[in-house]
């Protein structure tokens, strides 16, 4: 069974190949002409693949798409986070010990205007990597400007213990013109678990359900998965492995609330009890 899983500091979608638990994993892409190879994603063979809905402009002003360069090697790897604080945003992290730096673009939207983007840059000594789970946090150069299309995403309150499980979920998606999202019912981890025999489930993960929403054909490693409450959005889970459209297996997240004292270490995002 082949699929996508992260590999750098953040990640983009198609180039090396990795091995997990003996599966080939998909490559991940270098991207350099980041306009470049944007045909069509979905898997017609697999009624459930979609390159998801478009969005309206503002629709998700949490969103920003990182563009990543490394020192001593050329291309640029392009990944998602979602902006938490004026100054920090919130990703993917797997790879220790790679000079990086870039720049982050935030009010993206469905691409209509750039008037509306802010492009923010970030440097190695900005980026706080976990030790052992695949999460991070990106200190921005200056913090943004909140706009009706740049505005930060709130985290669980220490007091959520909540699963989230039958929630549905958004995901957004795309790393290249407009923002594309979808939305799926979220399992839990031992429903998970049973559709992953060859990937382990633990407590820090979430998972999605491909057969109720449809398989992502535009998910973007380090995006957000997000839920809605009586108090609005929340930002649940970060994007870790990615299948791939002709699989409908569940996509894995790093579970937010089961990093929050770290976030709270590593960010200067206050949580509500």
């Amino acid at each position: 069974m082949q699929f996508y899983s992260a590999v750098l500091v953040v990640i983009g979608i198609v180039g090396v190949f990795a091995m997990e638990s003996g599966v080939h994993q998909l490559p991940i892409q270098m991207i350099g002409d980041l306009e470049q190879d944007l045909r069509p994603l979905v898997v017609d063979s697999n009624q459930l693949s979609t390159d998801g809905y478009n969005v309206y402009h503002g629709q998700f002003p949490y969103h920003a798409r990182l563009y990543i360069n490394r020192e001593g090697i050329s291309g640029t790897l392009l990944t998602g986070g979602s902006l938490i604080t004026p100054n920090y945003i919130l990703t993917l992290a797997t790879a220790r010990n790679i000079n990086t730096h870039g720049y982050a673009i935030l009010g993206i939207g469905d691409g209509s205007s750039t008037e509306t983007q802010q492009k923010i840059n970030f440097t190695q000594g900005g980026l706080q990597l976990h030790p052992i789970h695949d999460i991070a946090t990106v200190r921005l150069d200056h913090p943004v400007t909140f706009s009706k299309f740049v505005q930060p995403i709130r985290l669980p309150s220490l007091s959520d213990s909540r699963t989230y499980e039958m929630m549905e979920g958004t995901n957004v998606g795309s790393t290249s013109g407009p923002l594309l999202y979808l939305r799926n019912q979220i399992l839990s981890n031992d429903d998970c678990q049973k559709e992953h025999p060859y990937r382990f489930i633990y407590s820090y993960h979430i998972c999605t359900n491909a057969y109720v929403g449809g398989a992502f054909s535009t998910r973007t490693y380090g995006s957000g998965l997000i839920v809605k409450d009586e108090n609005g959005l929340i930002l649940v889970g970060v994007t870790s492995s990615i299948y791939g459209c002709d699989m409908n297996y569940p996509t894995v997240y790093e579970r937010v609330s089961e990093h929050r004292d770290w976030i709270s270490m590593y960010s200067d995002y206050v949580f509500d009890f």
